[in-house]
């Protein structure tokens, strides 16, 4: 076949073949390594870009690190400061009332009745029965705030019934599963049957009533101490009258408030001198930026110290009053829990540093700081206990002073015990704060409560002011309010031991 083709087709032939086994040779050949070799640059270039993004990790791990011991240390210093405090666990009924009354001032909404523990649990907790009345909108922000609670609150049976005159009427029945509740002997022990119930705050100016039962001053003079929350100023107001505690911890502020209520204290011993320094503090997407924006606002305050008195002078600088706001009072903890939820619009908040606010996604808005030296905290108890001498007072005197003492001396074991106290840990610990505080011996506190000028605490200065702000005021002179019987008995004492 090839002899009969003429050079001219064999020459076309040999070009065509040449051509396909070309095509044959790229394809099965050449093609394959192309693409072998396009894919390995690629898979190239990918481990290099991994790699530098390895690379760039193993760089900032340090750096992570270090940022993941620091959110370490403020969810430490966060779990701390809103642990339940050691008067609540001690005291869970009262605890239980300050929770749902503090909720009730926040809302609106007014409790009819409370049954406590109409039905106990083998494990530890129970449930509990509550009457509310209010409309519609004040109950639901009620519950919302009862099923959030840190106590984790469950409600299992809700009855709401037609509203009469615009007012709602609901039982709701809730179980508690704290533990405080439970049969455990960490709630009992040696507060059974105390000689004398203390209301406290779990703040500064209580420190060294807790210091004294956790070091045992008051086992050595003989005395059992049950502490128990103070509340609320109604609340604390009530449980003075009733007798539930004995004794107190109360500012001038509140000295006269009592008085006004028809409950005649009197202060036998200052117990600290702690700086007036307070913040006006909002949620950080708070629309509230200046003070005219308080205006109908709920501005929640500490149930005790001077704060409210500092506050409605701000007020009146601002061209405002007490009606114009509406002012709720919670302890600490709550008053930061309510300010983030958007329940509370503003909080004057005392004992923390601007760091903290930070920790709790608060922006303070203005700074509020007095210059005055009176004392700002007093031991207070009903008169009628002093005349009578059934209260062990002299005990708890000389135990609170060596108290006292104690907290100018700032030890570790001190330290520990004012961290539990106050929410603080090993980060943030109380030390710097103690520092600011003046804890009295006994002779500073007899030359004090010896004294009948009303301005050595600051009486007829504070009764002036009150009065330009608007606010009521008792006509009483500092004798009418001191008394230092307890105070000589201690001074007798010491002299003789001399």
């Amino acid at each position: 076949m090839f002899a009969r083709m003429s050079e001219r087709d064999r020459r076309a032939l040999f070009l065509v073949g040449a051509f396909l086994i070309a095509i044959v040779v790229y394809t099965q050949a050449i093609e394959p390594l192309v693409f072998r070799f396009q894919n390995a640059l690629g898979r190239l270039e990918r481990s290099e870009q991994l790699s530098a993004g390895y690379i760039q990790k193993i760089r900032m791990l340090p750096r992570r690190e270090a940022r993941l011991a620091e959110l370490e240390q403020e969810k430490s210093a966060v779990d701390t400061y809103f642990k339940v405090s050691p008067a609540s666990r001690s005291a869970p009924a009262e605890t239980l009332i300050d929770e749902l009354s503090s909720y009730a001032s926040i809302t609106g909404v007014t409790i009819r009745q409370l049954v406590p523990n109409v039905e106990s649990l083998d494990g530890g907790g129970g449930f509990h029965d509550l009457v509310l009345l209010g409309d519609y909108a004040a109950l639901r922000q009620y519950l919302y705030l009862l099923e959030t609670s840190p106590r984790k609150f469950q409600l299992t049976e809700f009855e709401l019934n037609p509203p009469k005159e615009g007012i709602l009427r609901s039982r709701v029945r809730f179980l508690d599963p704290a533990e405080v509740l439970s049969d455990n002997p960490e709630s009992k022990g040696s507060d059974v049957d105390p000689d004398l119930i203390i209301g406290v705050y779990g703040t500064e100016d209580d420190l060294p009533i807790y210091l004294a039962q956790t070091m045992g001053f008051f086992n050595e003079v003989q005395l059992k101490v049950g502490l128990v929350p103070a509340g609320t100023p109604d609340t604390s107001l009530r449980r003075l009258l009733s007798g539930q505690v004995d004794v107190t911890t109360a500012s001038l502020y509140d000295i006269l408030r009592y008085r006004l209520g028809g409950v005649p204290v009197r202060a036998i011993m200052p117990i600290s001198r702690v700086p007036l320094e307070v913040q006006l503090a909002t949620s950080t997407d708070s629309s509230v930026s200046t003070l005219e924006d308080l205006q109908g606002k709920t501005v929640a305050l500490e149930p005790h110290g001077m704060v409210e008195p500092l506050f409605l002078q701000l007020l009146a600088a601002n061209e405002l009053g007490r009606d114009d706001v509406n002012l709720v009072h919670l302890d600490r903890r709550d008053l930061v829990r309510h300010l983030r939820s958007g329940l509370v619009d503003a909080s004057l908040i005392s004992g923390l540093e601007p760091g903290r606010l930070e920790y709790f996604g608060l922006s303070p808005v203005e700074k509020l700081k007095t210059a005055r030296k009176t004392w700002q905290s007093f031991l207070i108890v009903h008169a009628d206990a002093l005349e009578q001498e059934k209260i062990p007072l002299t005990q708890l005197a000389r135990a609170v002073f060596r108290a006292n003492h104690m907290l100018q001396e700032n030890s570790e074991q001190v330290a520990a015990a004012a961290n539990q106290w106050l929410g603080r840990n090993n980060n943030q610990p109380a030390g710097p704060v103690i520092e600011k505080i003046r804890f009295p011996d006994s002779q500073d506190a007899w030359n004090l409560m010896s004294t009948a000028e009303d301005n050595v605490i600051g009486l007829a200065m504070f009764q002036q002011l009150l009065l330009e702000l608007g606010e009521d005021v008792p006509d009483v002179t500092t004798r009418d309010l001191v008394n230092n019987t307890i105070l000589d008995k201690l001074r007798t004492e010491h002299l003789d031991e001399d």
